[in-house]
């Protein structure tokens, strides 16, 4: 069975920090990387616990730093300079996404100016545009007319509870019209959740016209989806390089713990 392409989710609120996860993702062995454009408007800021709380009795309970995440105004991000930045530092694959509030993204605009930046990530040349797909129709057509090389368009959606396999399969073809692939990603209520994705994907995946699609979960059984992913001929996945322990509680997966998995499963 092949395995599917790896797509690392940069961590960070800055630049710097993203460019830094994409060389540690790069040197890893990812496949392509995410720019969530949508994070450079979000400043973190650790929470400062109390005094008897030590960095001992933290590590005793497994515990992570807290952290307040503040928005950030329209104007505190330089956008041309900052997508020229991850064009000239990132050596693989980019997938651009600037992520809406209304899709538990952070961009604090308007729908235009999100639109624009976009735009503009298109005209850089990046490899794949991410686009909601409760875009409206027109601002669809504008960035899909925007593209004269050979960027390609993933049309995404992240929701709430998986209804059954057969709805699934059926949102994936209707979204698959709008671009080039389709990337849903379920809010899992439980691990039943994350069987009625798997075998969704399953179908999907044994299709041989069928569309590029990423089919995953976060929450109970997220991780399922993810690490499974080659056995249901899923094509691309999602990972991230965070090694916290938050990040099995939210049902990712770190890239290297994913590859370690697929070589124990023996998912070659």
């Amino acid at each position: 069975m092949a395995r599917p392409k790896v797509v690392v989710s940069l961590c960070g609120n800055t630049v710097d920090e993203m460019l830094e996860d994409a060389a540690l993702a790069t040197a890893a062995g990812a496949d392509m990387v995410e720019v969530r454009f949508d994070q450079l408007w979000i400043k973190k800021e650790a929470i400062i616990e109390d005094e008897e709380d030590n960095d001992a009795e933290r590590r005793r309970r497994n515990r992570e730093p807290k952290w307040n995440y503040v928005p950030l105004s329209i104007e505190s991000v330089d956008v041309e300079s900052s997508i020229n930045a991850f064009k000239s530092g990132i050596r693989i694959p980019v997938i651009f996404t600037c992520r809406p509030v209304r899709q538990d993204g952070g961009f604090p605009g308007e729908e235009p100016e999100r639109i624009a930046i976009l735009r503009f990530a298109i005209e850089s040349g990046v490899s794949f545009i991410d686009i909601e797909d409760d875009v409206n129709e027109e601002d669809l057509n504008e960035l899909k007319n925007a593209i004269k090389g050979s960027t390609k368009v993933i049309i995404s959606d992240h929701t709430n509870n998986p209804p059954s396999s057969e709805e699934i399969i059926q949102r994936v073809d209707q979204m698959a019209a709008k671009g080039d692939m389709v990337k849903i990603c379920y809010r899992l209520g439980s691990k039943g959740g994350a069987l009625r994705v798997l075998e969704a994907a399953k179908v999907i995946g044994s299709r041989e016209d069928g569309p590029d699609v990423a089919l995953m979960g976060l929450g109970d059984g997220g991780d399922w989806t993810r690490i499974h992913a080659p056995l249901i001929g899923s094509r691309i996945i999602y990972s991230t390089m965070d090694e916290s322990v938050s990040v099995m509680k939210q049902g990712r997966i770190n890239l290297e713990d994913l590859y370690i998995a697929w070589d124990l499963l023996e998912y070659d």
